[in-house]
């Protein structure tokens, strides 16, 4: 089902419903109870399976990646307690990025761009739902965000093994957020490209190819921007289940967030610059044109003004007999040419100085 026909479906539906994308693989449910000592991984089928990781005492994650089972998810809500508005906002995309509280549970949906970001394209969607003992994040296909979360947990030494899952959804929003640097990184060399070539071939192409890239950041811009509220949000609120200490992660993530949030705006104002200059070059190239051919034919005009004359054939004409009178027309007018040609560049409408 495509994504305007979910949205028409989403006119009038009861609150909690889900709409998942027939393109969405089946649910793969992955996870990890830690503590200092012990990691415990697997995967299961059976939501009900999971039951006894919401009631342990041992931090948990369970990653869900793939919305392509309605029953699964709802189970999983179940196990779990989740409020059906918090699994409708997890499950439903696109949302707006939010840092939203539930009575047992913190909602963070985060955007983030996968491998390149090109035009029509949407970014995915990450949920985090963050509870006292347990975090459960769902991705609508396997993307591959926390694989270095994963590694680093695995890492008895690290300090993810010692701190709870609100550090935990930290090092997640981290991951999330980390993805939009290489996104910058390739904006930014293709901006310069632009800018190079510019002055050399000023083309509709190149200006396609700018409005592109004006269309791609303002569409991260649109994005991002609800993001950096969002950690603003996590990063003073004030809950039992992110403690004070970990809210100053919390800030630092959204100081990177601000930090990206800041470049996508000078890429916008730079390209927007850069189109300017686009369009200047080639108002200006086309008025060199203009100018040109309004020159010649101004050269033309005594010209053709004298063959109009001789061309009239009447027989008292004295220079129609004229044994010279053909060299002599030519020659004087050839001259006319050459003189209105030396006063256009006196003038500096033809090259040399500047006009007055």
């Amino acid at each position: 089902m495509s994504e305007s026909a979910l949205e028409a479906l989403r006119i009038n539906a009861r609150p909690g419903t889900l709409f998942v994308a027939e393109d969405s693989p089946p649910p793969r449910i992955r996870y990890f109870e830690y503590d200092e000592d012990v990691l415990e991984a697997g995967e299961v089928e059976d939501p009900e399976e999971l039951r006894c990781y919401a009631e342990t005492e041992r931090p948990t994650w369970v990653d869900i990646q793939g919305f392509g089972d309605e029953a699964c998810l709802r189970e999983v809500g179940e196990v779990f307690g989740i409020h059906s508005l918090a699994l409708a906002d997890a499950v439903n995309v696109p949302q707006r990025a939010k840092a939203q509280r539930y009575p047992d549970h913190l909602l963070i949906v985060i955007h983030a761009p996968h491998e390149s970001f090109g035009q029509g394209e949407r970014l995915p969607q990450v949920a985090i739902l963050l509870a006292r003992d347990y975090i459960v994040t769902f991705q609508e296909h396997r993307y591959g965000f926390f694989d270095d979360v994963r590694e680093r947990l695995a890492n008895p030494q690290g300090l993810l093994r010692r701190s709870g899952p609100a550090y935990l959804a930290y090092a997640l929003v981290d991951a999330l957020i980390d993805q939009y640097y290489p996104l910058m990184a390739e904006l930014a060399e293709e901006l310069d490209a632009i800018e190079e070539e510019i002055f050399e071939r000023a083309s509709p192409e190149l200006v396609a190819r700018l409005h592109e890239l004006q269309r791609r950041t303002t569409q991260l811009l649109r994005i991002h921007r609800p993001q950096v509220d969002a950690l603003h949000q996590l990063a003073r609120i004030d809950s039992p289940l992110v403690p004070e200490p970990i809210r100053i992660y919390f800030g630092d993530v959204e100081d990177h967030a601000r930090q990206i949030l800041g470049s996508l705006e000078a890429a916008r104002a730079s390209a927007t610059d850069a189109m300017g200059a686009i369009l200047a070059l080639l108002g200006h190239r086309q008025n060199e044109v203009m100018k040109v051919l309004t020159l010649v034919g101004t050269i033309f005009i005594p010209l053709t003004f004298v063959v109009g004359i001789y061309g009239m054939n009447f027989d008292y004409m004295p220079e129609l007999r004229h044994r010279l009178g053909y060299p002599v027309v030519m020659g004087a007018m050839a001259v006319l040419a050459v003189v209105m040609v030396v006063w256009f560049r006196v003038r500096g409408w033809l090259g040399g100085p500047s006009g007055r």
